[in-house]
Formats: C-alpha cells, sequence, structure tokens
C-alpha cells in the first residue's frame, strides 16, 4: 500500500463501516451542506457505473445510485441549528464568490480505497479546494466565523460505502482489471446547499439552492 502521509488518495489497508453515528446525528438528522451534484455527468457516472459492476461479489459495499452520488465541498451545520435568516445569508455570500471563479473542468480514472469507501480523485484536486476555501470564506464573511475544519478535504466523488470490514488488497485487483484506459470528463458549472440525511443508510437530499460558478 502507498504511504498516505505523502499521498491523501493512497489506499487504506483495511476498510470498515462508513455507517456509524457522527455526533449530533440519528434516525431524522437533516443537515446543511454544500455538495457538487452530478446531474447531466453522464461519463462520470458510466465510471462508476462500472467500478460498481466490478465491486458487486463484495457484500459489505453499499453502491450509491447515480441520483445520490455527489462531490462532498463543505457543511453548513445541523438545520435546526441553523436559522433560515442565517442560511440565506450564507448563500448571498458565498454566490458572490463564486460569481469571481471559472468552472472547474476535470477528469476522472482510477478509484481509491479509502477507509470507509471506495472513491475516484479528480485529477485536479486543488481546483475544488480553492472553490471549498471560496464556499469558507463566504460563510465567514455572513457568520463571522465557518463550521468543519478547514483541513483535511479530499476532493472525490464515491463509487460505494463500506458496511463493514474488507482487505483492500482483494478489492484493488478487481479495481485494476475494471479501471477503463479512458478518463471521464466533468465540467463543473456550480454547487449546490442541500438538506441531506441517512436515514435509509445512504445519503439523500432536497436540493434548497442551487449557485453557479461563472
Amino acid at each position: 500500500m502507498s504511504d498516505q502521509s505523502t499521498d491523501p488518495y493512497a489506499d487504506h489497508a483495511e476498510m470498515a463501516n462508513h455507517w456509524w453515528w457522527r455526533p449530533g446525528w440519528k434516525v431524522g438528522t437533516r443537515f446543511y451542506a454544500w455538495h457538487i451534484t452530478l446531474d447531466g455527468q453522464d461519463e462520470l457516472h458510466d465510471l462508476v457505473d462500472s467500478y460498481q459492476e466490478a465491486l458487486r461479489p463484495f457484500p459489505t459495499l453499499d453502491p450509491i445510485p447515480r441520483e445520490w452520488r455527489h462531490i462532498t465541498l463543505q457543511g453548513l451545520g445541523h438545520v435546526q441549528d441553523v436559522s433560515d435568516q442565517q442560511r440565506d445569508d450564507a448563500v448571498q455570500a458565498v454566490a458572490e464568490r463564486l460569481a469571481r471563479l471559472n468552472p472547474i473542468e476535470s477528469t476522472f480514472q482510477r478509484a481509491a480505497i479509502f477507509r470507509e469507501a471506495i472513491a475516484l480523485p479528480p485529477s485536479n484536486p486543488s481546483a475544488y479546494a480553492r472553490l471549498r476555501d471560496e464556499i469558507r470564506a463566504g460563510v465567514a464573511a455572513a457568520w463571522g466565523w465557518c463550521p468543519e475544519k478547514a483541513d483535511g478535504f479530499r476532493a472525490h466523488a464515491s463509487v460505494a460505502y463500506s458496511s463493514g470490514v474488507s482487505r483492500a488488497s482483494v478489492l484493488r485487483q478487481a479495481l485494476n482489471i475494471a479501471q477503463p484506459e479512458g478518463f471521464a470528463h466533468v465540467q463543473v458549472p456550480g454547487v449546490s446547499l442541500i438538506r441531506m440525511h441517512r436515514d435509509r443508510t445512504m445519503y439523500e437530499w432536497d436540493t434548497i439552492f442551487q449557485l453557479p460558478v461563472q
């Protein structure tokens, strides 16, 4: 396995259950977050589909349906803790910052094995880090502070979540066989503020606002 101290996308040696309850989470919890939703990104969806087919024999992996695939950027807070006015102030401040950016263009190809998910890193993760930084700056401008830590971010599109323990070496063999020679191309035109939950062992959401990057 690669050294994760130098490569944030290096394979973990063993996968663990993703579906443990984080602090403040339970069935019924609703949470605001900034995501890139992947509607219309057909090349990326086809790539995810091919990897999911290769992973079908592994019962501890939960494949993500097309409608719930995304790139996580930044949490905003539990719905009960964020007033509508606070939410709207943050959205306005973030929109002003995103209007200064150019749309992100990326390619995806090789899958990585995280501790709790199979994921696809983008070719230019720094572009997503900058996008997240602008979102955080907008929230901080509106609120005077920003939730979540600034560090530790790894841009990725998840293929499947882990629901148990499995050895990465076996998974890597299957992923290498499924890896295509070509790349999936993605253009990110904007971000979404979503209201999500995980009541059914999958992240599902309603889209509250969509903001263009232009």
